[in-house]
């Protein structure tokens, strides 16, 4: 007799089934439609001012109390007590019924107002647990995976969701986060005294641009408090206006942040309205020498402000070119995020002071390992770089040439930021999309990254979906991935791609993954089709099946 069968007694299977009359004979629930089509209710100016400024939005949805009560019931029930159960990138799947919460006409409206038609929903999401007692983090920024190798978009690109299933209030340790600060590479100085918790009823959602200053406060309560995070992308640049506006003229919010960034701001209000940038029709009252000499205060925000006041006069302010050229670098960087936005508003006489800097701020890209989770480490090195490639970004056009020059001759930071910086300007020139196919194939894998996917946001032509094809098969992973999230902006133009997308779907990192699917359904082809039926049909997860309930 075996140690684990009783005698007389066959032994219990761990998972017995006790079967009942109507199991599998009349199964009359039904889960929720997951199919839902209501209007978007879209941003006003204000609302999109304020997000612009600040970075951030508190949403809340239509969807009834008893829904959220379900959400934090089942994440009760994932998270348990230590979190081991947490599904992490599965969680959609396993709780199918959130994807309610990104239709829902008030989220949907925010998403379509800042993303445009036809956003992207990235394949990593995760469901955060903050029980009681529980630390505060440290103030920092997401990760793109290789963080300090991706220059990091001024433009709202990319935003997060944050859902909280539960009220929402400063005890229970929610997100923080610092309004006004996803331009800012640098750890600000007050940081602490600058947070705002995101507040609400249950089903609250806090809308944020990717790069925003963020943590999860400190849970003083005896409360669980759970919150999830989905990430969408901007697919392609803007060619309308997306939201409800009224006022095609930049104003400042009625609720600015801290940081007076206007110059910022205002440049952002015409990008995402498709409008060129133009020049400033009201001018402050100081003179230009009064506002110069102000760059020179020791108070951070009398600097930043007189170089935003030098950006009111726009073209008018020539004579202030070095001097804005030399805040550039300023120890606080809001004063030089406004120095090079203020150089983009005086214009095209601009462009040969910046690329300039640029070149003075050469050398080898930052590649820390300690910067993959970011809390501003090393940001100081590249930061003139930095910043004046996002004031050629706001010249637009006219700075191509230049930028076309240094993406070919300077060294690997220069080039990272040309890249990136014809990536951001709309122009498919040929001669762009030719030195960006040049520097998909650069030995530093920072040029790499940034020119494969500025590639994305360009037309398709043959030639670009080979680079990006071959670039599937990069040594580094955040190359392939982003050469896959670029086919998918590429769309029904990168077919010839379809072989080299589904080996991807193999691939050993998880977001070349996620973004080939995507790739391969916006390319819809038969082909393409026929690789997403038969990776859903493999891969599909049934919501209904858990420990308890096997078959």
């Amino acid at each position: 007799m075996t140690a684990n069968v009783t005698e007389g007694r066959a032994p219990e299977w761990k998972y017995q089934r006790q079967f009942d009359h109507g199991e599998g004979v009349s199964t009359r629930t039904r889960r929720a439609s997951l199919v839902v089509e209501k209007e978007p209710v879209l941003l006003d100016d204000e609302r999109m001012r304020f997000f612009l400024a600040n970075g951030y939005l508190t949403l809340t949805p239509q969807l009834p109390a008893s829904f959220h009560q379900d959400m934090f019931d089942r994440f009760l029930e994932l998270a348990g007590d230590d979190n081991d159960a947490n599904p992490g990138n599965n969680l959609l799947p396993v709780v199918p019924e959130m994807s309610l919460i990104f239709e829902d006409p008030v989220v949907k409206g925010a998403l379509t107002s800042v993303l445009g038609d036809g956003y992207m929903m990235h394949p990593h999401r995760v469901l955060h647990d903050n029980p009681p007692g529980s630390d505060a983090q440290v103030w920092h920024h997401d990760s793109y995976w290789g963080y300090k190798r991706k220059v990091h978009n001024h433009h709202p690109w990319w935003v997060m969701i944050m859902y909280y299933p539960q009220e929402i209030f400063e005890k229970i340790g929610p997100t923080g986060v610092i309004p006004g600060s996803q331009c800012i590479a640098q750890r600000l100085e007050d940081i602490d005294q600058l947070g705002t918790p995101a507040e609400g009823q249950a089903g609250t959602c806090m809308m944020i641009h990717y790069d925003i200053w963020h943590r999860k406060m400190k849970n003083f309560t005896n409360l669980k408090r759970f919150m999830t995070k989905f990430e969408f992308i901007r697919m392609h640049r803007p060619d309308r206006v997306t939201w409800d506006n009224t006022n095609p003229d930049w104003q400042a919010p009625a609720s600015p942040p801290a940081y007076d960034m206007e110059p910022v701001w205002r440049a952002h209000w015409y990008w995402i309205s498709h409008k060129p940038l133009p020049q400033p029709d009201v001018k402050p009252t100081a003179d230009i020498a009064d506002a110069m000499s102000r760059l020179n205060d020791e108070d951070r925000r009398v600097r930043a402000r007189a170089a935003s006041d030098l950006a009111r006069y726009g073209a008018d302010a020539v004579e202030a070119i070095p001097a804005l050229v030399n805040s550039l670098g300023d120890d606080s960087e809001p004063v030089g995020l406004n120095a090079g936005y203020a150089l983009a508003a005086i214009g095209e006489v601009a462009i040969p002071a910046l690329i300039e800097a640029m070149r003075g701020n050469d050398g080898e890209n930052v590649d820390d390992a300690r910067c993959f989770i970011d809390e501003g480490q090393k940001s100081e090195i590249e930061m003139v770089a930095r910043n004046a490639a996002h004031g050629l970004v706001a010249v637009g056009k006219p700075a191509v040439p230049a930028l076309v020059e240094v993406a070919l001759t300077a060294g690997p930071r220069v080039r990272k930021y040309a890249s990136f910086a014809l990536g951001e300007i709309d122009t498919d020139d040929d001669v762009v999309l030719n030195v960006l196919g040049e520097n998909a194939r650069h030995p530093d894998p920072a040029v790499r990254i940034n020119a494969v996917e500025a590639l994305g946001l360009k037309r398709g032509t043959d030639r670009t979906v080979e680079i990006l094809a071959q670039a599937l098969d990069d040594e580094d992973d955040e190359v392939r991935f982003n050469a896959a999230l670029s086919l998918a902006r590429l769309g029904p133009t990168a077919a010839p791609a379809v072989a080299a997308l589904t080996h991807s779907l193999t691939d050993g990192n998880r977001y070349v993954t996620g973004y080939a699917l995507e790739a391969l359904e916006r390319i819809g082809t038969a082909e393409a089709t026929n690789v997403l039926m038969r990776m859903l049909k493999i891969g599909r997860w049934c919501p209904m099946t858990n420990n308890k309930s096997l078959f």
